[in-house]
C-alpha cells in the first residue's frame, strides 16, 4: 500500500511540470531557400587531346568550391542584414531594442539558421526556424538576398574596378609609347620606316653591284683607249673612246654617290632601328593587354548581370510545424512519469530494512520424559 501511493506521488510530481512544459511551448516552423551553384566554363569537361599533353578540366574541385561559398553565410553581419530587412521588432518582439538585444537576436537567428550542401548536388539550402511561418520565410529570403549581394560586391564589384584601373593605366602607357615613337621617327609609321630600311638595303646592294660592273666597264674602255694611242687612228675613233671613257667615269662617279647616299640613310634608320624594334614590341604587346581587358571588362560586367549563382527556390511559409505534436509530448510526458514511478518503487524496495526472522524455542530436557522413552524404544525393539 505504502508503495502504490509513493509511485501515485512520484507520477504525479513528474507529470504535472512536464504537462506544464508541453502546455507552454510554441510550435516551430521551419522554412528554406535553395540556391544552385552553376559550373563555369573552367570546370566543364572536355575530352583530353590524344597526341596532347594537355589535360582536361577537373570539375570535382567545384564542389570545395562551394563549400567556401557556404563559409560566407556564416558572418555576423549576413544575419543582421537579414534582422534589419525582415524587422527587429517583428523578427524578435522580446528582446529589447538595444544593441545588447541586437546581439542576442543575430545569436538567436544564427542558432535557428542551418546552412547545408545537399548531398550529390550544387545546391545549397538555407533553413531557418521560428515560431511565426511568415518571419521565417521572410528571414530565409533576407539571408538568401544577403548573401547574394555580398557576393556580388565582394566579386563582381571588386573585379570590374581592378579590370577597369588595369585598362586605364594600359591606356596610359600605350600613349607614352605611341608619343615616343611619334618623337622618335618624327610622325611616321614604324612599319614604314621598317620596310624603307629593307628598301634601301635592297637598292643598297644593288647599287655595289652595278658599281662593279660600272668600274669593270670603265677599266675595260681605259684600256681600249691606252691601245688606241700605240695606233695610227682617226680623230673620231680617238673621240669617240675618250667619250665612252668619260661616260663610263661618270656612271661610276653616279654609282657612288647613290651608294653613298643610300648607305647614309642605312645608317640613319639601323641607328634609331633597335631603339624603334624594342618600342614596336611594347606598342603590340600594349595593344594585345588592352584587347584583352576591354574583352574582360565586357565579360565582367555581363556576368554581374547573369551570375552563376541562382535562387532555383525561395522561401515559402511552412504549412505544418517541425516541432513535436502535443499529443506526442503528452505520451512521453507520461512515459516519463510512469518510468520515475516506476524506477522510485524499485528504489524504495531496495532501501527498505529487512526484519529478522524468528528462532525455534528448544525445550528443555526432563528426567522422567527421557526414561519413558528409552523404555518405549527397548520394549518396541523387544518385540521387534
Amino acid at each position: 500500500m505504502k508503495r502504490t501511493f509513493l509511485a501515485l506521488v512520484v507520477f504525479c510530481a513528474v507529470l504535472a511540470p512536464l504537462i506544464h512544459l508541453v502546455r507552454q511551448q510554441v510550435p516551430i516552423y521551419e522554412a528554406r531557400s535553395l540556391i544552385s551553384f552553376a559550373l563555369g566554363r573552367e570546370y566543364v569537361y572536355v575530352p583530353e587531346p590524344s597526341l596532347s599533353d594537355i589535360k582536361a578540366p577537373n570539375a570535382g574541385d567545384f564542389q570545395g568550391f562551394v563549400n567556401a561559398e557556404i563559409l560566407l553565410l556564416d558572418n555576423p553581419r549576413l544575419i543582421e542584414s537579414a534582422v534589419d530587412k525582415v524587422g527587429f521588432e517583428r523578427t524578435y518582439p522580446d528582446l529589447p531594442f538595444t544593441d545588447a538585444g541586437r546581439r542576442a537576436a543575430t545569436v538567436a537567428l544564427d542558432a535557428a539558421t542551418k546552412v547545408e550542401l545537399i548531398t550529390g548536388s550544387y545546391v545549397v539550402k538555407i533553413a531557418v526556424r521560428h515560431t511565426d511561418p511568415e518571419i521565417a520565410a521572410e528571414l530565409a529570403n533576407a539571408l538568401t538576398d544577403s548573401f547574394l549581394e555580398q557576393r556580388r560586391s565582394m566579386y563582381l564589384g571588386r573585379e570590374v574596378e581592378t579590370v577597369t584601373e588595369r585598362l586605364e593605366s594600359t591606356r596610359l602607357e600605350a600613349d607614352r609609347i605611341d608619343a615616343r615613337l611619334a618623337q622618335l621617327l618624327g610622325g611616321s609609321d614604324p612599319v614604314v620606316i621598317e620596310e624603307r630600311l629593307k628598301s634601301a638595303t635592297r637598292e643598297q646592294a644593288q647599287l655595289t653591284e652595278a658599281l662593279r660592273d660600272a668600274r669593270l666597264d670603265l677599266l675595260s674602255l681605259r684600256q681600249q683607249r691606252s691601245a688606241l694611242q700605240d695606233r695610227l687612228v682617226s680623230d673620231a675613233e680617238w673621240r669617240q673612246a675618250d667619250l665612252a671613257v668619260s661616260e663610263a667615269e661618270a656612271r661610276v662617279a653616279f654609282f657612288e654617290q647613290e651608294k653613298t647616299t643610300v648607305e647614309a640613310a642605312i645608317g640613319e634608320m639601323s641607328t634609331i632601328m633597335p631603339r624603334v624594334r624594342l618600342l614596336k614590341a611594347s606598342q603590340d604587346a600594349q595593344t594585345e593587354r588592352l584587347a584583352e581587358l576591354e574583352l574582360r571588362l565586357r565579360d565582367t560586367k555581363a556576368v554581374s548581370s547573369f551570375d552563376n549563382v541562382r535562387v532555383i527556390e525561395t522561401g515559402v511559409p511552412p504549412l505544418r510545424p517541425v516541432s513535436m505534436p502535443p499529443k506526442t509530448q503528452f505520451a512521453i510526458a507520461g512515459a516519463v512519469a510512469g518510468l520515475a514511478a516506476f524506477a522510485a518503487v524499485i528504489i524504495a524496495t531496495l532501501l527498505a530494512p529487512k526484519q529478522p526472522e524468528p528462532r525455534p524455542r528448544r525445550m528443555r530436557s526432563d528426567p522422567g520424559l527421557m526414561v519413558l522413552r528409552n523404555t518405549r524404544r527397548a520394549n518396541e525393539r523387544a518385540g521387534a
